[in-house]
């Protein structure tokens, strides 16, 4: 698994998949969106690395792996996930 942050493509397809399932994040802080997905990105990353593992063992690993995804790549992403509306608050 590499290092790289995740592509624009692949944030906004997190980000419609999230609005989806809780429409009330459309309206979230670009900063709150970027902490979502850094820790469900660093989950996948560390199930990737521990597959045998538990839950537990699982988030005992989480410091291992760094953020990859900034504010910025989220801003960067949310137009694409939002199908282009550009008002973050439309449904």
């Amino acid at each position: 698994m590499s290092d790289a942050a995740p592509s624009k493509a692949k944030l906004a397809g997190q980000l419609g998949y999230m609005f989806e399932d809780d429409p009330a994040l459309r309206a979230a802080p670009v900063q709150q969106l970027a902490e979502r997905l850094n820790r469900e990105d660093r989950l996948a990353r560390a199930i990737a690395k521990y597959p045998h593992d538990n839950d537990r063992e699982i988030a005992a690993h989480l410091p291992e792996f760094a953020e990859r995804i900034t504010a910025a790549d989220v801003e960067a992403a949310l137009a694409d996930a939002l199908g282009g509306l550009g008002d973050r608050d439309a449904d």
